[in-house]
């Protein structure tokens, strides 16, 4: 009966220790797995941050050169904002003169029929 005792100790002291080293086998596979896709992950995400930084400063670049455009925009448009005034003005300039022109036309023509008017019908050359 002693010997059933220690052979049934020994049977659950060979599971157990079995059962130990399969849990530690076990345990350290799952360990090994984690250490590895935490590393992948580390990667991924210094890889990301890398990505971000590179986005995050050509943004910057940009919105700087879209700054700088919108400026260069603003006073084309003043610029020409002055030059269609000009060309306004120049154009009522020529218009004033055509209308001087005309009127001077007309008294030119005036006098000249004055003139005629005035001389003796015989002397006509």
């Amino acid at each position: 009966m002693a010997s059933e005792y220690i052979e049934q100790i020994g049977a659950v002291a060979t599971l157990g220790a079995s059962g130990g080293g399969g849990f530690f086998a076990v345990k350290w596979f799952a360990e090994w797995l984690a250490s590895r896709l935490d590393k992948r992950e580390a990667r991924l995400d210094s890889a990301a941050d890398k990505l971000f930084s590179n986005q995050d400063q050509r943004i910057d670049k940009l919105t700087q050169r879209l700054d700088a455009v919108e400026a260069l925009l603003a006073d084309c448009q003043k610029q020409h904002a002055r030059a269609e005034a000009e060309v306004l003005k120049l154009k009522a300039i020529i218009e004033g003169k055509g209308i001087i022109d005309q009127k001077a036309q007309a008294i030119v023509a005036a006098d000249r029929l004055a003139l005629a008017a005035e001389r003796p019908k015989g002397n006509e050359q």
